[in-house]
């Protein structure tokens, strides 16, 4: 038990120094964990964690041999399916080759402060285990602010042409420094580029908009953190716009089903929670709707409307298996008018 909590805090650790954020694990509850196979218990240490805005269950390897990359992927698979959640399998070592193999069938792992692997969101490899060196860390997906104004611009909400960094940053409300990091992102994606207008920077993007939204999906990430049941008190007092198969219904053919959805920042849901403007629910209770907690405001992307972009709308319901809303989903980005 002491190596596995010794190896926990390695790996929030290096997580922490890789990422610039904390990283907060906790055990993973007894009812998630009685759905899941006994052996798994035996083998691991469980808990769960945020990470670069994802949710992982984190699989401390403590007792028994190590699993074959062949197994790990089985366990992963049946994570996913029993839970629902990302996995994530931290091992003191591993030999080479098995790396390579767990990374070919893309199997997330780490190695504390020698290798990395969360598809989509970290990748870091050492081939000497020195905390003093730190490696260029090679993210899958852009941040909230760089997501943000790329889909602006490929909205069209503005003549964002001449814009100078700091415009751009009083419209999408970061920081200058936020929108900096941002475009430094998307540039190393070649998605966009910065000219020097005068004593400002401006940005340009040197494709059109379809072939730049098509080139930045593999980067563009989920913009949902947190989905639950809520009652809203009063609705017109919060900035919430329609979500979901709701939004979707209004956008497509596609039935909305019974229950609305609606879509705030995450941190404007917080508060809404503080200030007892809402309430969770049960997702049984008539009265409730489901509430989308976002990682970035969805009015700034629609702000003449009371429905999400259907940019951002695509993006949080990619994942979802059902076929009928994957055909919905084509044909909006089908219709849709992308600015000239």
């Amino acid at each position: 038990m002491a190596m596995a909590m010794k190896l926990l805090d390695d790996f929030v650790k290096y997580v922490s120094e890789l990422t610039g954020n904390s990283v907060y694990p906790r055990v993973l509850s007894e009812e998630k964990r009685n759905r899941l196979p006994i052996f798994l218990s035996r083998s691991y240490s469980l808990y769960t964690a945020t990470i670069m805005g994802r949710d992982y269950l984190i699989l401390i390897h403590e007792r028994g041999d190590y699993p074959t990359p062949a197994r790990a992927e089985t366990h992963a698979e049946t994570i996913k399916n029993s839970l629902g959640e990302q996995p994530v399998f931290v091992f003191a070592r591993l030999d080479a080759f098995v790396r390579d193999r767990l990374i070919k069938r893309r199997v997330p792992f780490a190695i504390p402060y020698q290798h990395i692997f969360l598809p989509m969101a970290l990748v870091d490899s050492r081939e000497q285990s020195q905390r003093s060196s730190r490696d260029e860390i090679a993210p899958d997906v852009v941040s909230a602010p760089a997501q943000v104004l790329l889909l602006y611009h490929l909205l069209g909400i503005g003549d964002t042409e001449h814009w100078p960094l700091k415009h751009w940053a009083d419209v999408l409300s970061y920081s200058p420094m936020s929108i900096s990091r941002a475009w430094k992102e998307l540039a190393a994606h070649d998605l966009c580029s910065a000219l020097d207008e005068g004593r400002a920077l401006v940005l340009r993007f040197p494709k059109s908009s379809r072939e730049t939204w098509k080139r930045a999906l593999r980067i563009l990430q989920n913009p949902v953190r947190h989905r639950t049941a809520a009652t809203i008190d009063d609705p017109d007092s919060l900035r919430i716009r329609r979500a979901g198969l709701t939004a979707l219904a209004e956008r497509t053919l596609i039935s909305g089903g019974g229950r609305g959805t609606v879509a705030m920042a995450m941190r404007e849901w917080s508060a809404a929670l503080d200030n007892k403007l809402a309430h969770r629910a049960s997702r049984f209770d008539e009265n409730s709707m489901f509430i989308e907690a976002w990682r970035y405001d969805p009015a700034v992307l629609s702000p003449e409307e009371d429905i999400v972009d259907p940019l951002s709308l695509y993006l949080s319901l990619r994942g979802d298996p059902d076929e009928r809303i994957q055909g919905a989903l084509e044909d909006m980005i089908d219709e849709f008018q992308w600015p000239t």
